[in-house]
Parts: C-alpha cells; sequence; structure tokens
C-alpha cells in the first residue's frame, strides 16, 4: 500500500503586530462605513453579502448587547479591508484586526479619521 504525500505547508509566520487595530477602532470603521450606505441601503447590502440584517442594524447603531468581533471581520471584509483576529495583547478577551501591510493601515487610518471628522 503506497503512502499518499502531503504538500508542504508553509509555516506561519509571526504576526506583524504594528499592523493591527483594536476592536474599537475597527468597529468605529464599520459603523462609519454602514452610516454611507445612506438610507433604504444597508437591507440590500446585507443581503448581497449574507449578513443578518438586525445584527448589522445593531452594530451600527451601537446598540450591540457584547461585543462581535467576527461580525466587524466579516463586514471589514466586505468592505474591502481584509483582516485577520488575533487575541493580542494575549490574555486579552477582545482580539484585535490585522492588517496586510504598511500601506492597508495608512489607508484604514486615514479613512477612520475622515469618518471620525465627520460625526
Amino acid at each position: 500500500m503506497e503512502v499518499a504525500e502531503c504538500p508542504e505547508v508553509a509555516p506561519l509566520p509571526f504576526p506583524d503586530l504594528s499592523l493591527t487595530v483594536s476592536y474599537p477602532e475597527a468597529l468605529r470603521y464599520a459603523q462609519g462605513r454602514l452610516k454611507m450606505l445612506g438610507s433604504g441601503g444597508l437591507k440590500p447590502f446585507c443581503e448581497t453579502h449574507q449578513l443578518t440584517y438586525t445584527n448589522v442594524i445593531n452594530l451600527k447603531n451601537g446598540k450591540l448587547k457584547r461585543e462581535k468581533p467576527r461580525l466587524v471581520q466579516r463586514l471589514l471584509g466586505t468592505l474591502a479591508v481584509p483582516t485577520e483576529l488575533l487575541h493580542y495583547p494575549l490574555g486579552s478577551k477582545t482580539p484585535c484586526f490585522l492588517l496586510p501591510d504598511a500601506e492597508a493601515l495608512a489607508m484604514f487610518r486615514a479613512q477612520l479619521q475622515f469618518l471620525t471628522a465627520a460625526e
């Protein structure tokens, strides 16, 4: 009996922690971007991206009963901000979001500044 060879799996590199944003930052960004959709735009957005409308409305309006990092991560992905969830600092109950590179982080920070200045 022949043993099938397993394809080589690349090792998981240590994340560049300077490319992380906190849950509150990611949440503010998602809320600001959702508010940009305007009246009537949220329901089709949720349907298109298979997101639960009630959860997205509660997130947008700051009425979530608890933190929902996976929902925020999914929203960021649909808003062209790809992230990975990291539990850092170690022992933290709330994960942070790792952006892919310095350019993505700079764009995120600039857009977040714009969104918070517009409030």
